[in-house]
């Protein structure tokens, strides 16, 4: 696992208040040179990742929440300019019992980093069963 894909909790709290204050709140994300007009479309996980992070949780009852951020330019030198002010998601495992709890928020974390849109259309389907907040929040 690629060390740029780790986020500290300084980072944490600051791609998801940057979202909150920005795409989250129906504005265009801002990147260094001005608005993002071409947005993040989808975002891949390698499965080497996903099951580090579903190994830190129940086998039961885990899982993995997954908080919308946008980079910021603290990430500058490692992704380069053109990340700041793309959507991210950061992944942080929890269990079904602490998806109300804010510590579960801050326990551990793990980001991805964006592919670019290659063009193509997207694929035939797409899995969607995750608990969204709002509104299950």
């Amino acid at each position: 696992m690629a060390k740029k894909n780790k986020l500290t909790k300084k980072q944490f709290k600051a791609v998801t208040r940057k979202y909150r204050s920005e795409v989250g709140s129906g504005k265009p994300g801002l990147g260094v040179k001005g608005e993002i007009t071409n947005q993040t479309r989808w975002i891949w996980f390698e499965r080497e990742l996903i099951e580090k992070v579903l190994k830190q949780t129940d086998e039961s009852k885990g899982g993995i929440k997954f908080y919308f951020g946008e980079y910021d330019e603290s990430f500058t030198e490692s992704l380069g300019p053109e990340y700041v002010g793309r959507m991210m998601l950061a992944m942080v495992p929890c269990n079904e019992g602490d998806l109300d709890k804010k510590a579960a928020d801050m326990r551990n974390f793990e980001a991805m980093t964006l592919k670019e849109d290659d063009g193509e259309d997207e694929e035939d389907e797409a899995e969607n069963g995750g608990r969204l907040c709002p509104p299950n929040c």
